[in-house]
């Protein structure tokens, strides 16, 4: 089992290279054309730009449908309940709808880094007038919880391998036999996070974080192409509008 929800995928492509805060606002500008399509036919318009950025990225198309099994369940009972209360038309365009919004976010999370990521909303943040305190705060805490999951995915991939290898049979029915798999899994992910957790804390003390002002290593700089590609998301959310 390879996650690759939420990762980074390191690689040399125009869409890496951008500034994250331009990514950021283009994504949020990406989904709100997807949630404004009224039929089938518009998602042409949205769903062209994002195979194009998908392309841009340089990554590879599988690795974009891989991440989408992470939410089949979601996509699976939108579809059937769509199905149910108003026919295939309808389910289709949730189904499709569902798929755009989590390729526009997968496209952000492939091609910035959690730092980065965590970062660009930092800046934003000064926009609303928040607190520097508070901005830093929020955004080391959204890189840790970005960084854990992918690596909370793997270590509970790395336990089940390992119960398998020892006897563990998961396709087995019962209640019983259910809750002890279960169990055997969540107390040795629930120690290993506890235990990344303390280290993670003992890294930051050692390092002195929170004391006195906050510098970066990385310097975000906004430039032509952050705002060509900020606008031509804008130009597709206003053919969606138009159309």
């Amino acid at each position: 089992m390879k996650l690759t929800v939420g990762k980074y995928v390191p690689k040399s492509s125009p869409i890496h290279r951008l500034d994250p805060r331009g990514k950021m606002i283009s994504t949020l500008v990406g989904i709100t054309s997807v949630l404004l399509v009224r039929n089938l036919q518009e998602y042409i318009i949205p769903g062209s730009f994002l195979l194009a950025l998908m392309l841009l990225s340089k990554i590879k198309l599988r690795v974009y449908l891989r991440s989408l099994k992470s939410v089949w369940f979601l996509l699976a009972f939108a579809v059937i309940v769509q199905y149910w209360l108003s026919g295939p038309n309808e389910a289709l365009y949730i189904a499709l709808r569902l798929a755009l919004i989590f390729l526009y976010a997968s496209v952000l999370t492939f091609t910035t880094p959690p730092l980065l990521l965590a970062r660009g909303i930092v800046e934003l943040l000064r926009l609303f007038r928040v607190k520097e305190e508070t901005r830093e705060d929020f955004g080391m805490m959204l890189a840790i919880s970005i960084r854990f999951i992918p690596v909370l995915l793997d270590e509970a991939d790395r336990i089940i391998k390992a119960q398998t290898a020892r006897g563990a049979r998961y396709t087995e029915k019962g209640l019983a036999n259910k809750l002890t798999l279960i169990t055997s899994i969540v107390v040795p992910l629930l120690v290993s996070s506890l235990r990344k957790a303390e280290e993670l804390s003992l890294a930051l003390m050692a390092r002195k974080y929170g004391i006195g002002k906050r510098t970066h290593y990385y310097q975000l700089q906004w430039r032509k192409t952050d705002a060509v590609y900020v606008l031509a998301q804008i130009f597709v959310l206003v053919l969606v509008v138009m159309l």
